[in-house]
């Protein structure tokens, strides 16, 4: 499989796990009781629809965009390149991110400071607030990694410490 199938099927998949890692949040919420506050529902609501939403049009479409370059001359094929490689990063698509990861920021920033008001360890509410911030950097590595995986190890804590 060539790179830009590979990377608009990673993006479908992509988009299966965004749904699990936004019940994820929620089923930690739950056991914090705060899965049924308005800033959570409100938060990780925006959060699946936007971030989703995002997802789909940038990674689904540049996959497929540059997929379908690939049998055009070399000077129409460079013209897609440049169209595609910052599309992400401007206009509406980037629009959608910011929604979305706004939607994260206040889903899991309130997870964090319930955690906290709720006598949480101290690592799962500071690891809950680092996962909140750091998907403001984008979700590729660095950033998407550092939160989701900030996120599991909150979770990982909180499981071992309450069980």
């Amino acid at each position: 499989m060539d790179a830009s199938t590979w990377f608009a099927a990673f993006h479908v998949i992509q988009l299966a796990l965004i749904g699990l890692v936004a019940v994820s949040v929620l089923l930690l919420a739950d056991s914090f009781r705060y899965a049924s506050a308005w800033a959570m529902r409100l938060g990780i609501g925006t959060f699946l629809v936007f971030f989703s939403a995002y997802d789909a049009v940038a990674g689904i479409g540049t996959g497929l965009a540059m997929r379908s370059a690939r049998d055009l001359p070399a000077p129409q094929q460079e013209a897609i390149f440049d169209v595609v490689k910052d599309w992400p990063g401007f206009g509406a698509p980037f629009a959608l991110a910011i929604v979305g990861t706004a939607g994260w920021l206040v889903a899991v920033g309130s997870l964090a400071l319930a955690a906290r008001r709720q006598g949480a360890p101290r690592a799962v509410w500071i690891l809950l607030a680092l996962a909140a911030v750091f998907l403001m950097a984008g979700h590729p590595f660095p950033g998407g990694t550092l939160a989701f995986g900030s996120l599991f190890v909150a979770a990982l804590i909180h499981e071992l410490t309450t069980a």
